[in-house]
């Protein structure tokens, strides 16, 4: 009897040394995520930061899991890749939060590539060769998921992944030689797909290829978006304490429609950090038929709030018209449980205004434009295409 006693005495020290660990881990993992909400391009410095926290013998994997990221995400801005610091830092805190999700025992959410620069845009059928025998893309997470490629002709789509060579898992080459892709003067489109979505379009100039047609569409603004984010930690109230709260809203481009991504956290400034935190993603706009969305033309892609709650009033904060959301109005603390059930954010938007691109047997001019800068079209092409750019994109 003694002896069990003291053999139970002893699994309980060990799983509350398990549990402090777990949460020491999840809480240096808190903080990177919080650092990167208030500053994505700082992400070297905090991925630095955060293995030099996890310290024991029980936090390697961890600390071997952060590392690697590091020297990931490190790779990935060299080269041609010239994704901007603020993509990576973004990329980076969608890692550290399936590393924590995996800690907790939560789902953990999918790896979708991400696909930064195309060269060249376009493929045109007038140079030789063996200037045209090869696409190369730069990304992030090319490594995680199949990815598809598709020839578009005139009258069939063929699947040609199997000439696309994984180089590292930003940089990926599509070979167009002739043990490649089979090009020909039939072609219209190469695509890349991601579980069945288009994630890029490039185009096989031809002599008669024209080039798209494009407009702006102004979009009317949602009225508002109520969010309530989960419950996370603590015991619900905040009591006083807070909270501080983080808001980020942004417009995702997805080709052919946007998705609106609202993020929100509340944490308590004390005690026992109660802590709400969570992500709501609406379709916010479709493209219409025959039409793919270029990008977003008016207003920035995102805005963003940071405040500490003092009261119990309703709070007005961040917003402005340079962004998505004209603004973003918190409830924070109140009498009794806050955390999942009262804690949230209503949103009031901004119009926006996208450029449409016509999607048929055409080469957008943006292509056509980094083709030039690039020395990657022919003459004759230029030549062609260049009053069509000026009737479609008339100059100032």
């Amino acid at each position: 009897m003694i002896s069990g006693c003291s053999i139970g005495d002893k699994i309980d020290k060990a799983t509350d040394t398990v549990s402090d660990i777990t949460g020491d881990t999840v809480a240096a993992l808190d903080n990177a995520i919080d650092a990167l909400d208030r500053n994505s391009s700082s992400w070297q410095t905090v991925l630095q930061e955060t293995t030099q926290k996890l310290t024991t013998d029980a936090q390697s994997t961890v600390r071997n899991e952060i590392s690697d990221l590091l020297n990931r995400s490190v790779a990935a801005t060299g080269t041609e890749l010239r994704c901007n610091m603020d993509f990576i830092g973004s990329r980076v805190r969608q890692a550290l939060v399936r590393i924590r999700a995996r800690l907790l025992h939560q789902p953990i959410p999918p790896v979708e590539p991400a696909l930064c620069h195309v060269v060249p845009a376009a493929v045109d059928m007038a140079l030789d060769a063996n200037r045209r025998n090869k696409l190369e893309f730069f990304g992030y997470d090319f490594d995680t998921t199949p990815i598809k490629v598709t020839l578009q002709d005139q009258s069939r789509t063929l699947d040609v992944s199997s000439h696309l060579d994984r180089l590292t898992h930003y940089h990926m080459t599509l070979n167009l030689g002739a043990n490649g892709v089979p090009i020909s003067s039939a072609s219209n489109r190469l695509t890349l797909e991601w579980q069945d979505r288009p994630i890029s379009s490039i185009a096989v100039i031809q002599p008669a290829t024209p080039v798209c047609e494009e407009k702006d569409e102004p979009i009317s603004p949602r009225a508002y978006l109520s969010y309530t984010p989960p419950h996370t930690r603590g015991d619900r109230e905040y009591s006083g304490n807070g909270p501080e709260v983080w808001a980020n809203a942004r417009l995702i481009n997805e080709g052919t429609h946007i998705n609106f991504r609202l993020w929100m956290k509340a944490k308590e400034t004390r005690s026992d950090w109660t802590t709400a935190e969570g992500e709501k993603i609406i379709s916010y706009y479709s493209a219409p038929s025959g039409y793919r969305i270029d990008r977003i033309v008016a207003g920035y892609a995102e805005s963003s709030a940071h405040y500490v709650d003092t009261d119990h009033n309703d709070d007005r904060q961040g917003g402005g018209p340079n962004g998505p959301v004209k603004e973003f109005v918190f409830r924070g603390d109140r009498s009794g449980d806050d955390a999942g059930s009262y804690t949230g954010v209503d949103v009031y938007f901004n119009p926006v205004i996208v450029k449409l691109v016509k999607v048929a047997n055409c080469a957008p001019a943006s292509a056509i434009k980094s083709l030039q800068i690039k020395d990657l079209i022919s003459p004759t092409t230029i030549k062609r295409m260049q009053p069509m750019m000026f009737r479609l994109q008339p100059q100032p």
